[in-house]
């Protein structure tokens, strides 16, 4: 795993600061979106999905570095704004949106859509004639993917070309064609499944007389928890050999990226203590004071197991396995695992411990005031801030 921000470390072993609470570096999410950028060699415009992590400082931090934003409701369409990212560079990607959130992108000059059914175009025709839209086909191959999002969206290729073909005669102007290999996807090879899936569609659509402009590679980049990962250099190199396989020039579309985790994840982290130790006939329990309710952790619902660590112990010290648990009276509230994990044998109560790579999803899934327990404290850190040091505390929105 790459090496912590060094404020990300400051926080991870000041032991002066209750627990729980948050700690995500702005230079850390920027670092990695540029990197991004640099492994696409160019070629790939980065579409931030704000879903992800919306603060504020961030999407303003991220568009003034030249991202655009991906966003999937009036809220978000809001924040984008306030971000002052232009409405041409924000796109709406939810295939459900009704007409009411239709019209409030379009009142606010956003114009770029998203559709899988014959329902949503007919929609978008009514409520934004003249909109751009993507077209989003299914991606039906789960390997990879600790999230796989198969069933609720996409459509057949068959579908495609008749929803292309929809969009033109209903006056709305094609701008490509969309798709999601999974969240946490750990198989680069998995877009170039997708790819040859959009070059079959792109061919039959030009039997049209229509060109796809862009191809939506979506998202699915991963962050970085237990499972180690390859780096964002070999993501883009299959995926960009895939795209000239494809789609050989002079007929090759433009590329749009929607990273979210593999931005946002490995900026953040959580500092927890443990609340108790608990022996039982079927194992050990470790009880954290931050856990899945009032720290956001409810990915690891869907598949995401965050790396643990607890700093006060040496690494190479004997351990034992445990089931680690959050502070709530709630059998959910217990880290799921595949593979189990594993605490020192000398774990006590009143000791620290990090969740690594919180940065995505954890400050906006948090429940408030769940069984008493509040939001844990969040603190960002801005890049050449001059109140970077002052460490705000953010406060959580119902």
């Amino acid at each position: 795993m790459k090496a912590p921000s060094p404020w990300l470390t400051r926080f991870a072993t000041d032991r002066r600061r209750p627990t729980p609470f948050t700690a995500f570096d702005i230079g850390e999410a920027l670092a990695a979106y540029e990197r991004l950028v640099a492994a696409f060699e160019g070629r790939a415009r980065v579409q931030y999905a704000v879903k992800a992590r919306p603060d504020q400082a961030l999407l303003t931090t991220l568009v003034r570095r030249g991202s655009a934003l991906d966003v999937a409701s009036p809220g978000e369409i809001q924040q984008a704004l306030d971000a002052r990212c232009p409405p041409e560079d924000i796109a709406c990607s939810n295939v459900f949106a009704d007409a009411r959130e239709l019209a409030f992108a379009r009142d606010n000059g956003v114009m770029v859509f998203t559709a899988d059914s014959t329902a949503m175009v007919e929609r978008l025709a009514a409520v934004c004639p003249g909109a751009s839209v993507f077209v989003r086909v299914a991606h039906e191959h789960t390997a990879g993917a600790a999230q796989p999002l198969t069933g609720r969206f996409g459509c057949s290729e068959n579908e495609a070309v008749q929803l292309a073909l929809l969009a033109a005669r209903s006056g709305l102007r094609l701008a490509g064609l969309s798709w999601h290999v999974g969240s946490q996807q750990h198989d680069p090879a998995q877009w170039e499944r997708a790819i040859a899936r959009a070059a079959r569609i792109t061919r039959r659509i030009r039997c049209h007389g229509m060109t796809v402009e862009h191809l939506n590679l979506g998202g699915g980049l991963p962050g970085t928890y237990r499972t180690s990962v390859p780096p964002a250099e070999a993501y883009a190199r299959i995926i960009l050999t895939a795209v000239d396989r494809h789609f050989p020039h002079p007929h090759q579309p433009h590329l749009v990226l929607e990273p979210g985790r593999a931005v946002v994840a490995d900026a953040g982290i959580t500092i927890t203590s443990v609340k108790a130790v608990v022996d039982r006939p079927c194992g050990t329990y470790v009880v954290l004071d931050a856990g899945l309710y009032n720290a956001g952790l409810l990915d690891n619902l869907g598949g995401i197991e965050y790396r643990v660590t607890f700093p006060g112990h040496p690494e190479g010290v004997a351990t034992r396995p445990v089931t680690l648990c959050g502070p709530t009276c709630d059998s959910l509230d217990t880290f799921t695992a595949d593979n189990v994990y594993h605490a020192p044998l000398a774990l006590a109560p009143g000791d620290r411990g990090v969740i690594w790579s919180t940065g995505a999803y954890c400050s906006t899934s948090t429940l408030v005031g769940f069984n008493g327990y509040p939001p844990v404290p969040q603190h960002l850190h801005a890049p050449r801030s001059d109140v970077a040091d002052r460490l705000p505390e953010q406060p959580k929105k119902s």
